[in-house]
Parts: C-alpha cells; sequence; structure tokens
C-alpha cells in the first residue's frame, strides 16, 4: 500500500490535472496533444526519481522501474484498441503516461474500469449526439465484415463505410477509469 506522503500527494495532484487538460482538449477537438502526454511522462519519471533518491515511496511505487513498467503496461493492454481503430493513438499514449504516473498494479486496474467507463460514455454519446442509427449499421457493417472473413478465409468484397458515426472522446473515459481505479482501494477500507 502507497503511504501518503507529500510527493503522492503532488503526483496526484498533477494526474488530476493532466486529465484535465487531456478531457478539455479531447472534447474540443478530438485530439490529445504529444506534449502534454510527453510532459506528464517526463514528471512522472522525474517525481519517481527524486522519491526513489530521497528514500520516499512515490504514486507509481518503490522499485526504480515502477514508472516505466506501468507505461509500457498501459501502452500495451490499449495498443490493441487502436490497432482495431477503436481508439486514437494520443488515447493510448494518455493511458501510458497514466500507468507512468500511477505505476503497473494501478494501471492494470486503470485499464478495466476505462474500458467499462468508455462504454457507458460510448452509449451516452450515440444517443446524446443522434448518430445511434449510423453507429448500428457501423457495427452491422464490421459484423458482416468479420463473419465474410472467418467463414471464407478472405477479405469481404463489401463497400467501405461511406459515414463514420463519431469520434469518441476517450479521454474522458480514460480520465474516469483512473479515478476509478485510484479510489477503488480507498473504499475498500
Amino acid at each position: 500500500m502507497i503511504q501518503p506522503t507529500a510527493l503522492v500527494a503532488a503526483q496526484a495532484g498533477v494526474l488530476v490535472v493532466l486529465l484535465a487538460c487531456a478531457i478539455f482538449t479531447d472534447l474540443r477537438s478530438r485530439r490529445i496533444p504529444n506534449v502534454l502526454v510527453g510532459t506528464g511522462i517526463l514528471l512522472a519519471l522525474a517525481s519517481h526519481a527524486f522519491g526513489w533518491l530521497s528514500g520516499v515511496q512515490s504514486l507509481a511505487g518503490a522499485s526504480p522501474w515502477s514508472p516505466l513498467v506501468g507505461m509500457i503496461y498501459g501502452l500495451v493492454l490499449m495498443l490493441p484498441l487502436y490497432l482495431l481503430r477503436a481508439m486514437g493513438a494520443g488515447d493510448v499514449k494518455l493511458m501510458a503516461m497514466v500507468g507512468a504516473l500511477v505505476g503497473s498494479d494501478a494501471v492494470l486496474s486503470a485499464v478495466p474500469f476505462t474500458l467499462i467507463c468508455g462504454g457507458l460514455v460510448s452509449v451516452v454519446y450515440m444517443f446524446s449526439c443522434g448518430v445511434a442509427v449510423q453507429t448500428l449499421n457501423n457495427v452491422r457493417f464490421i459484423l458482416t465484415d468479420w463473419m465474410i472473413r472467418a467463414s471464407t478465409g478472405q477479405a469481404g468484397r463489401l463497400a467501405p463505410l461511406q459515414t463514420t458515426a463519431a469520434r469518441l472522446p476517450y479521454g474522458v473515459a480514460i480520465a474516469m477509469g483512473t479515478a476509478c481505479a485510484v479510489a477503488w482501494p480507498l473504499w475498500g477500507r
């Protein structure tokens, strides 16, 4: 269990600010800037190194490699969604940044919480933006294409999607999932 220290509080504050900035930019432009993610990773590494050298445990954990392992876990766990085009590269990098700040254990629970929150956000977003019919048509198209590929072993000869429904601001789901993962152990007390 992470002991509450000034360093942990500062890192938690940095995490909240960075996630708030990610939500703002994602809602406004559907992008998460590399400078935001890069700054978060550098702050995570620098603050963890400071804590490790001064003998204070950081939010990421006690090991000198904790932020790097957390960053790799966050990246690797979200990468399949990017490869399936279900998520943007900025979202994957944002989860890597979260992993660098909170460490491997917390990011392992943040990812499933993020996926659950992402599903909830997508349903709300789909109905609030009036794109439910287009979204369901796109899902039907994708499932039909997958079934053709599975049964014939070849790519389907379907015409590509003419219209996408909407781009989901997944930074919101990542922030919600991270908040759940960080708060979950506190609820158990």
